[in-house]
C-alpha cells in the first residue's frame, strides 16, 4: 500500500469520526499461540508428567523466544499493505506492546543472571508470566484510551487481576496451568477477535 492510499483511508476514518481499527491481533496470535503451548510443557516438566529433567524448561523458553522474535519481524512486515498503520492508535498501541515487551524480557534476563550468579531463589521464575499479566493490562488500558476497542477495558482488570491471583499458585506447578489458560483469555481470543476486524489490503 502507498502512503497516499493510507493517507487516503486515515482520512475516510477521521471523517467517520472513527479510529482506524487496530492491527495488533496477529501478534496476540501469534505470542498468545506460542506462550500457551511453552506453559503447558513448563507445567508438564515441572510437575514431572513427561519424566524428564525439570531443567529442559530453559530450552522450552529460549525457543519460544527465538521463534517468537524470528516470526514477529515477518508479522511486522505483513503489515505494509495493511491500510491505517499511520493511524495515531496503531502507532500508540505499538509502541506500548513493544515497550512492555522490553519490559518483561529484562525483568526475565535480570533473574536469570542473578540465579546464575546465586543471587535469587528460582522461585522468582514463577513471577515472569506474572509481570507480563500485569504489562497486558498496561497495554489493553493505553490502547482502549487511545480508542481501541471497548472490550479492551475490562480486559486490562482481568489482566491485573490474574497478575494478582497467581501469586497464590507461585511456586507450585499448576501456576503453569493457571497461566496458560489466562493466556488464551488475554492473548489468543482477543487476537481472533482483532484479526477478524482488519481491514483488507483494498479498503483504502
Amino acid at each position: 500500500m502507498s502512503q497516499t492510499e493510507d493517507l487516503d483511508y486515515l482520512r475516510a476514518v477521521a471523517e467517520s469520526g472513527q479510529q482506524a481499527a487496530s492491527l495488533s491481533g496477529r501478534f496476540f496470535l501469534w505470542w498468545g499461540g506460542l506462550a500457551a503451548p511453552a506453559l503447558l510443557a513448563h507445567w508438564a516438566l515441572v510437575s514431572g508428567l513427561t519424566g524428564l529433567n525439570p531443567a529442559f524448561v530453559g530450552f522450552v523458553w529460549l525457543a519460544y523466544g527465538l521463534v517468537g522474535m524470528t516470526g514477529n519481524v515477518f508479522l511486522g512486515r505483513s503489515l505494509r499493505n495493511k491500510p491505517g498503520t499511520g493511524a495515531v492508535n496503531n502507532r500508540g498501541e505499538g509502541a506500548v506492546w513493544n515497550g512492555v515487551t522490553w519490559l518483561i524480557a529484562a525483568y526475565a534476563i535480570g533473574i536469570v543472571i542473578a540465579a546464575f550468579a546465586g543471587r535469587a531463589e528460582t522461585i522468582l521464575f514463577d513471577t515472569i508470566p506474572l509481570v507480563a499479566f500485569g504489562g497486558y493490562g498496561v497495554s489493553f488500558w493505553v490502547a482502549s484510551s487511545l480508542g481501541g476497542p471497548n472490550w479492551m477495558r475490562p480486559l486490562s482488570i482481568i489482566a491485573w487481576l490474574a497478575s494478582a491471583g497467581g501469586m497464590l499458585l507461585v511456586g507450585s506447578p499448576g501456576l503453569y496451568l493457571y497461566c496458560a489458560a489466562a493466556v488464551v483469555i488475554l492473548a489468543v481470543l482477543p487476537g481472533l477477535a482483532l484479526v477478524r476486524n482488519e481491514p483488507g489490503p483494498a479498503q483504502a
